[in-house]
């Protein structure tokens, strides 16, 4: 099982499982805690270590200053998150509604769990897109998960642009909520109380 770290308030509380971003850890986001009472939050820790530290869900490739990113890779991490999540359900005896979402590599690995058809009560994708070898099937896929992304109309690491391209894809869904924030590759408040509204709604 993947390593993790977790604060559980009941069996039957809503959970938040967030995974974080390339070159982080387990105890990134679980930062968020505070903003996030009366939920379980659980956040597992990527299988590759990097050093210092930080880990990844999968390689990244650098050829010419451009990102390349094997989606045959990110399969593979998304099958051991699902069976860590499975894992850590039966272990604690979880029976309330789930949100799977991340950040950045996170954000990316959850869409690649929203697009294989996983039923869940929502997605959370923050500073993520869409692989371009994904858009000719999300363009057709179906689905009413309420899903929440955000992307900072500045940001230097995934072009804001990446993030517009796959809102337009993930508009078929009718639940679908872009939010874009004037911040770089991070989060900031705004972000953090919209995404607060979206758990009350979804969660409700």
């Amino acid at each position: 099982m993947l390593e993790y770290i977790d604060h559980i308030e009941s069996a039957t509380a809503p959970t938040l499982v967030l995974l974080h971003g390339y070159g982080s850890n387990k105890e990134d986001l679980f930062g968020l805690r505070p903003y996030f009472k009366g939920y379980n939050l659980v956040c597992f820790q990527a299988p590759i270590a990097m050093g210092m530290g930080g880990y990844a869900w999968y390689p990244i490739d650098w050829n010419n200053g451009a990102k390349i990113i094997n989606s045959e890779e990110v399969a593979s991490a998304k099958s051991l998150v699902l069976d860590a999540i499975e894992e850590w359900n039966a272990l604690n005896q979880i029976s309330g509604q789930i949100v799977i979402g991340g950040f950045s590599q996170g954000a990316i690995l959850s869409m690649a769990v929203y697009a294989s058809g996983f039923k869940t009560a929502g997605y959370v994708f923050l500073s993520g897109y869409a692989l371009p070898e994904w858009h000719h099937f999300l363009s057709t896929f179906e689905s009413e998960i309420p899903v929440f992304q955000s992307h900072g109309t500045s940001d230097p690491v995934i072009p804001f642009e990446w993030a517009q391209a796959t809102a337009e894809l993930l508009a078929t869904n009718p639940n679908y909520n872009f939010y874009e924030y004037a911040m770089a590759h991070n989060l900031t408040m705004p972000c953090i109380l919209e995404l607060q509204e979206y758990l009350k709604i979804t969660l409700a």
